[in-house]
């Protein structure tokens, strides 16, 4: 009979938890936590996306502090203020914002810059653009001024960054220009030059292969007269003055490749890997010979190619 009655006091948490025959299942532990899925037993379906809001509540205690301070919320407030969701709608969202500080009208963030920042924010029209889109995120005069202290703070760090090592900050634009330049003057060197480009670039190419050793200077060279389009012209002009003071042979603009001198052409076809190797296209191997032969009868004759 004792045994039977320790039994049953031993079995009293239990009993608590409803373990009775007919009890409801409490959805509470014996340490006074609440049991996995209490959410989905107790929580109303209009309310289960609130998934945020239940996760942090472990015990009746929670909930009732959390129910605690909404009720002191809703009175200091005069009316219920809850950060927005998917649901809100928007005067829901408009009285949230206005809540917590966010001004009615982007003009309404009055925000003191330094005196040593100015200089950075000179600009109305940008700064009337910050002032609506972080008005369209919800951000607080604070927020925004905190926004503007950090990005002024970046650019000044910038800025003595720059005068401390001017070269490494040439270096990053510069790498960044290039494709952006070598675009620039193709297009206004293929204005310029017309049908005759590709001759002209390859006369500018020559005499920096002709007049410099393989190395980085050359490819130096080789890779500004593909950037600067005066650069080009330059060497470009020089080299056709070069070789008509030479052979006597005009290579002025117009023409294409007509225009380049003998030797220049029987060089660029000399370089042609089907010239070199006979068996990988051996139609364009013949035809190369072909014109090399042809060319240099045409120069032994003295004549221009026509």
């Amino acid at each position: 009979m004792s045994e039977e009655i320790q039994t049953d006091a031993g079995n009293a948490g239990d009993v608590a938890v409803g373990q009775m025959d007919g009890a409801t299942e409490s959805y509470i532990n014996t340490d006074g936590t609440f049991k996995d899925g209490w959410q989905e037993k107790y929580v109303p379906s209009e309310f289960q996306h609130l998934t945020q809001i239940y996760s942090g509540i472990k015990t009746p205690t929670d909930m009732a502090k959390m129910i605690g301070n909404q009720n002191a919320t809703i009175s200091r407030q005069g009316k219920g203020i809850f950060p927005p969701d998917e649901h809100s709608n928007e005067v829901e969202i408009k009285n949230f914002y206005r809540a917590i500080g966010v001004p009615d009208t982007p003009d309404g963030y009055k925000i003191d810059i330094p005196e040593e920042v100015q200089q950075y924010y000179q600009d109305e029209e940008m700064m009337n653009q910050a002032r609506t889109t972080f008005h369209q995120l919800g951000l607080t005069p604070k927020q925004f001024a905190g926004i503007i202290a950090f990005d002024a703070a970046r650019m000044k760090e910038a800025d003595e960054a720059l005068a401390a090592d001017p070269m490494a900050f040439y270096e990053q634009a510069l790498e960044r220009a290039m494709p952006i330049m070598a675009q620039e003057a193709e297009k206004q060197l293929r204005v310029k030059w017309g049908d005759a480009y590709d001759a002209r670039l390859q006369l500018a190419n020559a005499a920096i292969t002709e007049n410099t050793q393989e190395g980085e200077e050359r490819d130096q060279l080789l890779e500004r007269i593909g950037n600067d389009p005066l650069v080009a012209d330059f060497i470009a002009t020089i080299q056709n003055k070069h070789h008509t003071e030479s052979n006597g042979i005009d290579v002025s603009l117009g023409g294409g490749a007509k225009y380049m001198n003998i030797d220049q052409q029987i060089q660029a076809m000399m370089k042609n890997p089907n010239y070199l190797d006979g068996k990988t296209n051996p139609l364009e191997h013949k035809r190369l010979i072909e014109e090399i032969n042809r060319l240099y009868s045409q120069k032994t004759n003295g004549k221009i190619l026509e």
